[in-house]
């Protein structure tokens, strides 16, 4: 966390220092363009941390729906309608 701070106001410091013209406003950056910078920087960091349990729930649904899909694309062993089968034993009811 402490990187990414670091790494704003070191890009924003590196900015003001060398005079650097900002295309958006076509002047230098000041200070404020900075801090714009820093909490951008921020927020983009907390919102891909708070994105992190989305992605495991995607990556769930993708497990399940894999299972769900084999489930489905099984051969069964016994084939009801095979002309050849015979059978193996006989049903008894219990009343």
């Amino acid at each position: 966390m402490f990187g990414y701070y670091a790494y704003a106001f070191y890009t924003g410091s590196y900015l003001i220092t060398e005079q650097v013209v900002n295309t958006n406003s076509g002047k230098v950056y000041t200070s404020g363009d900075i801090l714009s910078c820093f909490f951008g920087i921020v927020f983009g960091v907390f919102s891909l941390g708070m994105a992190a349990p989305n992605i495991k729930a995607v990556t769930e649904g993708r497990i399940a729906g894999k299972a769900a899909y084999d489930l489905i694309e099984r051969t069964p062993r016994i084939l009801l309608d095979d002309p050849l089968a015979q059978p193996v034993g006989e049903i008894k009811g219990h009343i």
